[in-house]
C-alpha cells in the first residue's frame, strides 16, 4: 500500500557501544522536532522473530520460528506480511511516545542494533541511519574503564561488541550507499557545529547552533544510557581523543589493546577509517619490557567462561587472586582455591556435586 507506514518519522544511530552515541543522541534531542529516550531495543526482539540464530528462550525459539515460518507460508501472502506487522507495531509504539512528547522525530539510538541495521533498513526504508564510528582502541579502553575494571572475566559480555560490530556496520554502511549517514566521533567533537550541521542537512532538519550546548536538554530517562561521560561536560569535548593511548603505559591494558588490535586486522581497522599502524605504533611506546605471564590473556577474557578449559579456568582463579592480594600472596593463595577447586572436580567425576564456578 501506498499508505503504509515507512518509518520516515525514525532516526536510528548505529554504533559500537561506547562510541559517544550517548553525546550525539543528546545534542540532537535539543532539536525541537527530535524526541528520544534511554536504548529502547524494541525492534531488536520484532526482528529476531524470524532469525534462526541468537535467541534462546523458555519456550524454545527454535521450535516458535518453526510455526511462525509454516504459518507465514500456508497462511499468509509471505514474509513480507512479517515486516508488515513489525512496521505497525512500531508506528503505534513510536508513534504513541511522539504524539506525548510532540514531536516530529523519533530518535532510537540503541547501539546493538548493529546486529539488525540491514533488516531495519528493509522494514524502514524511508527512516534515516546515522552510523557513528570511533577509534576501535578508545572503545576498547571505554569498556574497560567503565564496566570490566578489575573484574577481567566481564570483558566477554563485549565479545560482539568488539570483534563483530565493526564490520557488521561497516557492511551495512555500504549496502546502504547514500542513504547511510556515516559521523566520526573524532571528527565531530574537533569540528562540532560543522558536523552537526551536514549531519541536520542530511537528516532534513534545520541547524541549530544553540543544540552543541545540551546542558539544558534532559537526559533520557532509564538506566541503558552513559553512566559517566556524560556528565563531565555540556558540550563536544576534545578532552578523551587521546586518552586511549594510557593503555600503552598499563601492562594488562596493552595486552588487551594489542590482541584486540591484531584479531581486527589492518582491513578492517582501515575500513572504518583508521590507521592500523599508527594504531599499533602509539601501544608500542618505550616502556620496561614485561612478562605476560602474570596478564590475563586476551583469548579467554573475551570468550564466556563457560568456554574457558580447566587450565583457563586455574589461570582465572590465579590472576584474580594476585589482583586481590599481591604477586606473592595471591599466588600462594591461588594455590590452595585451584587445589581445592580440582578436588571437588574429582569428587563429582565419581558421583559427588562438580563445582564449575
Amino acid at each position: 500500500m501506498d499508505d503504509e507506514y515507512s518509518g520516515g518519522n525514525l532516526i536510528f544511530i548505529i554504533s559500537q557501544p561506547r562510541s559517544g552515541s550517548t553525546l550525539l543522541q543528546r545534542i540532537l534531542s535539543g532539536h525541537p522536532e527530535i524526541f528520544s529516550s534511554a536504548e529502547t531495543w524494541l525492534m531488536l526482539h520484532q526482528v529476531y522473530g524470524l532469525k534462526r540464530d541468537g535467541i534462546h528462550t523458555e519456550y524454545e525459539a527454535e521450535w516458535a520460528l518453526t510455526a511462525v515460518e509454516e504459518f507465514i507460508e500456508h497462511y499468509t501472502d509471505g514474509p513480507a506480511v512479517y515486516d508488515q506487522g513489525i512496521r505497525a507495531f512500531a508506528q503505534v509504539v513510536y508513534g504513541n511516545a511522539l504524539k506525548r512528547a510532540d514531536k516530529r522525530y523519533f530518535l532510537d539510538k540503541t547501539p546493538r542494533y548493529y546486529y539488525i541495521a540491514k533488516d531495519l533498513q528493509r522494514i524502514f526504508p524511508k527512516a534515516h541511519f546515522v552510523f557513528l564510528l570511533r577509534n576501535p582502541m578508545a572503545v576498547l579502553a571505554s569498556e574497560l574503564d567503565t564496566y570490566v575494571k578489575q573484574d577481567l572475566r566481564f570483558l566477554s559480555s563485549f565479545h560482539d561488541d568488539l570483534l563483530l560490530a565493526p564490520d557488521m556496520i561497516m557492511d551495512a554502511v555500504d549496502q546502504f550507499g547514500s542513504k547511510a549517514i556515516t559521523l566520526c566521533y573524532e571528527s565531530f567533537v574537533k569540528n562540532p557545529e560543522e558536523e552537526l550541521a551536514r549531519l541536520c542537512t542530511q537528516i532534513g532538519l534545520p541547524f541549530r547552533s544553540e543544540m552543541l550546548n545540551y546542558s539544558d536538554t534532559p537526559a533520557a530517562k532509564g538506566v541503558m544510557s552513559d553512566p559517566v561521560g556524560i556528565h563531565r561536560h555540556t558540550r563536544p569535548s576534545t578532552q578523551s581523543l587521546e586518552r586511549w593511548k594510557e593503555m600503552a603505559y598499563n601492562p594488562q591494558q596493552r595486552h588487551f589493546a594489542q590482541s584486540y588490535l591484531h584479531a581486527l586486522g589492518p582491513t578492517t581497522v582501515a575500513r572504518m577509517g583508521y590507521s592500523y599502524d599508527q594504531i599499533e605504533e602509539a601501544l608500542t611506546v618505550s616502556v620496561p619490557r614485561f612478562s605476560h605471564s602474570g596478564l590475563f590473556p586476551w583469548r579467554t577474557a573475551i570468550k564466556p567462561s563457560s568456554q574457558w578449559t580447566m587450565k583457563e579456568r586455574m589461570q582465572v582463579r590465579h590472576q584474580a587472586a594476585i589482583a586481590k592480594r599481591g604477586p606473592v600472596l595471591g599466588s600462594i593463595a591461588s594455590l590452595g582455591v585451584n587445589a581445592a577447586w580440582i578436588s571437588r572436580r574429582i569428587i563429582g567425576a565419581f558421583g559427588g556435586k562438580s563445582d564449575r564456578k
